[in-house]
């Protein structure tokens, strides 16, 4: 019997960790998604987390994914930058670059027949422009229109320090071990119209990507080179 499959927005944070634990626990085939946008400051010791995970869950656990965000990142967050500020006057980046998550794990799963995404969005940082309950509804009907369900399992979780407990009891280090962005520390919490209006206003350009990834493939065959029957 096959499992089901389950993509995780993984960064091995204690939140994406933990969801891919509870995942793992309810015998589901866990792929880990990671996503490189070029602003981050890696940490190397994400990498000690996910071996963690797969001596815990051999069986469940398939590995981790790197995909690379950077020209997606930059068409929804940077490209307008100016503008951006401009029009909404707080810092969006990161809520562009979920987006940018979102597009590409989209691609992953499409490709990959999962049906499932989830993450670790945590209700008590819901100050986070891309935490916040507008982002994640939006993000979810943005899901939906591949076949896709959205979900953040721990939301309603509690505290940091739930989460914290919850790791040590499953048997991992209670330690965040994932990379911090240089467009994070914005000081200026967005509303909620801010984050909406953001968004759909991005949108198109990752349905965009979702389109040309996984369409081109096919359009590239139709029109390959044939060898000529020899008759």
């Amino acid at each position: 019997m096959n499992k089901e499959k389950v993509a995780v927005l993984f960064t091995g944070g204690r939140d994406s960790s933990l969801v891919a634990c509870l995942e793992a626990l309810q015998g589901r085939e866990v792929h880990l998604l990671t996503c490189n946008s070029g602003i981050g400051i890696k940490s190397e010791l994400s990498e000690f987390r996910v071996q963690e995970l797969k001596s815990l869950f051999p069986e469940q656990i398939v590995g981790r994914t790197v995909l690379p965000t950077y020209g997606l990142f930059r068409s929804i967050a940077i490209a307008r930058l100016e503008e951006d500020f401009k029009r909404w006057g707080v810092n969006l980046v990161l809520l562009g670059d979920k987006l940018a998550i979102h597009a590409a794990a989209t691609v992953y799963c499409v490709q990959n027949g999962i049906k499932r995404l989830v993450d670790g969005c945590v209700g008590y940082q819901k100050d986070l422009a891309e935490q916040k309950s507008v982002a994640i509804e939006i993000l979810r009907e943005f899901e939906a229109e591949y076949g896709i369900i959205y979900e953040c399992p721990i939301y309603h979780f509690g505290s940091q320090d739930d989460v914290k407990y919850a790791l040590l009891t499953i048997g991992l280090s209670s330690k965040s071990l994932e990379g911090v962005s240089v467009f994070g520390d914005a000081f200026t919490e967005p509303t909620d119209q801010m984050v909406e209006e953001y968004m759909k206003d991005k949108l198109p350009i990752c349905h965009e990507h979702v389109r040309f990834m996984t369409e081109t493939k096919d359009i590239v065959n139709r029109f390959k080179y044939k060898e000529p029957v020899v008759s």
